[in-house]
């Protein structure tokens, strides 16, 4: 009869908790998810205080989807890292398989109509290349935005790189080269991913102010104006 009375007397819960609505409503959120268990496992121990609040299952739910949806974000984060990083060594990629003879490793890196180019073609442009600096060693990103040539297309997108070469000539241990190097990247369409980019340009920028390009660049800003001496392209 006493425990009956004392279950009587103790009082219900009168309102929501607003942690534990906090941690429902932020973890269905991009940024709160990460702050949603925190808030849910913060209401559980104060509806242990207080026995006027409720919304228990609220606190758990909160923990639960947060939870989900942060490891959702960080593993979409890291995808999209791991793509951003392919994307950027992928002129390193073409460019040493180039080197190699692999003109089927090189088309699949490249758009049209660098991805038809034939394993002739491929080595027409390699060779003088390789006659003039040596074997490449690495492709690596440049430290400053490249100098705009005429109107880029809306569908292009240049980006600056380093070549750097062992160096051509008959002295041994001859210093490594760095060539500069514009790799024009063809824009996706905003649907498309990220690995779905493909390389559409190099122009190397040689020492002696000539510059070389695969494949030709049609565009008429990119010709040389009359008269100008032209270099190996």
């Amino acid at each position: 009869m006493n425990e009956a009375a004392s279950m009587a007397a103790r009082p219900l819960p009168e309102r929501w908790s607003p942690l534990a609505v906090a941690s429902l409503v932020l973890s269905v959120l991009p940024v709160g998810s990460a702050v949603a268990p925190m808030l849910g496992a913060a209401a559980l121990l104060q509806m242990r205080r207080r026995t006027d609040l409720r919304g228990r299952a609220l606190a758990w739910a909160g923990i639960a989807t947060g939870l989900v949806a942060t490891a959702l974000m960080v593993l979409a984060a890291w995808g999209v890292w791991r793509a951003t990083q392919a994307l950027a060594m992928r002129p390193d990629v073409a460019l040493r398989a180039a080197w190699a003879g692999d003109a089927e490793r090189f088309r699949q890196e490249m758009a049209e109509p660098g991805s038809l180019a034939t394993a002739a073609q491929v080595e027409a442009w390699v060779a003088p290349l390789r006659a003039r600096l040596g074997e490449l060693l690495e492709v690596r990103l440049g430290d400053r935005a490249p100098e705009a040539e005429g109107t880029v297309p809306e569908r292009e997108l240049p980006a600056a790189y380093e070549a750097v070469f062992a160096g051509a000539g008959d002295a041994l241990g001859s210093a490594p080269v760095t060539v500069p190097l514009v790799v024009t990247f063809a824009r996706p369409a905003s649907t498309e991913a990220i690995e779905s980019i493909r390389i559409k340009r190099f122009l190397f920028k040689m020492p002696d102010g000539t510059r070389i390009v695969f494949p030709e660049d049609e565009r008429p800003e990119a010709k040389r104006p009359a008269g100008a001496e032209p270099g190996p392209r």
